[in-house]
């Protein structure tokens, strides 16, 4: 079978061993080729132009996350605030993006002082500060991730696999936001999101 495969199935880490593969473990290894470039093209999503743009835009004039995060609750999806977020091209990317492989998911984009830049949805937060998917990403190396699996999501009420990438711009020491990208645990049916072949 090429390219269709199901998430709980890619969540295995494969052992190395020196004896030949059982069909199994064949399975396992080749689930695990699957995960490594499922992660690799959320690292790449996180160079898109129109997300380095928005990030760099945002640490140019963060507002004070806290401040906005108290009134976050109130706000309408269709305010301008909210708008701003959802409805710009970095949104967009992620949303085409997340539709182009999977049934539906999340995408957030933050900035250095962990408040959101963009998002496929209004999110239950605005700021992403205290949260392990930005707390544990700003300090990774560039092409790293951070990993949470099987999460109860306020936001979308789903059970989500989130996959957290810094953001890095080309010439930066340091990670300048973090993306995050939720996949559904339970629905998600990836359309040949690798060039790989499964037998």
């Amino acid at each position: 079978m090429k390219g269709r495969f199901h998430l709980k199935n890619i969540l295995a880490i494969a052992a190395t061993v020196a004896a030949p593969m059982s069909k199994a473990e064949n399975a396992k290894t080749e689930n695990d080729q699957a995960w490594t470039c499922l992660t690799e093209q959320v690292v790449e999503l996180g160079r898109d132009t129109d997300l380095l743009a928005a990030v760099n835009n945002y640490n140019s004039n963060p507002p004070d996350p806290i401040q906005l995060d108290k009134i976050w609750p109130t706000l309408d999806k269709s305010t301008e605030i909210i708008e701003n977020l959802t409805q710009t091209p970095a949104a967009r990317s992620m949303r085409e993006w997340i539709n182009a492989i999977s049934i539906q998911g999340e995408g957030l984009l933050i900035g250095k002082n962990g408040g959101l830049v963009a998002s496929t949805d209004k999110t239950s937060d605005f700021w992403q500060g205290d949260e392990a998917q930005f707390l544990q990403a700003i300090t990774l190396p560039e092409s790293q991730v951070h990993i949470q699996r099987e999460m109860l999501d306020e936001s979308t009420n789903m059970m989500l696999l989130k996959v957290s990438a810094p953001i890095y711009n080309p010439r930066s020491n340091h990670a300048i936001g973090v993306l995050v990208i939720g996949f559904d645990q339970f629905v998600i049916d990836f359309n040949q999101p690798c060039e790989l072949d499964y037998h």
